[in-house]
């Protein structure tokens, strides 16, 4: 039986919670991944991801009242294309951008074993509507494992 240590990722990317949103963006998007371990003291504790970032984000630009549109796709899309506010939403965006992980990241850790099966790891995954797990042995982060990953199990 395919166990998870066989196909997570060993070498975690994974943030402080007082990293920034911009660094965490920035990572993202160089490391090509949509989300990540918080880890403090080498505990997991909490997990980053586009949609927490994405969320607060929107929620923050509804507060200031700078938008009222439901997702931040569509406020992006309304400022490109009518250029409206566009300085006050640089402000905002600035200033969100300074704000530490802590605030905004998921604090419920699902986590999985590494010798726990491939199946277990998909069957969390889909109970919990997450994307990924990190792996814990004895409480320290020893890898990750994404939906990705359980797909290249599948052709191999």
């Amino acid at each position: 039986m395919k166990k998870v240590r066989d196909f997570m990722s060993h070498d975690v990317v994974y943030f402080s919670p007082r990293a920034s949103v911009f660094e965490v963006a920035k990572v993202f998007s160089q490391k090509d991944i949509s989300g990540a371990p918080v880890v403090e003291n080498d505990k997991v504790v909490g997990i980053i991801s586009i949609s927490d970032i994405v969320r607060f984000m929107s929620m923050k630009l509804a507060k200031a009242n700078i938008a009222q549109i439901p997702s931040l796709s569509l406020l992006l899309l309304n400022f490109v294309k009518s250029g409206k506010d566009f300085l006050l939403f640089k402000k905002e965006i600035e200033r969100i951008s300074k704000t530490e992980i802590r605030n905004m990241m998921s604090k419920k850790i699902i986590s999985i074993h590494p010798d726990a099966s491939l199946l277990e790891a998909a069957c969390i995954m889909e109970k919990n509507d997450v994307n990924r797990l990190p792996v814990l042995e004895n409480d320290k982060l020893v890898g990750i494992i994404a939906r990705a990953d359980l797909v290249k199990a599948l052709v191999e």
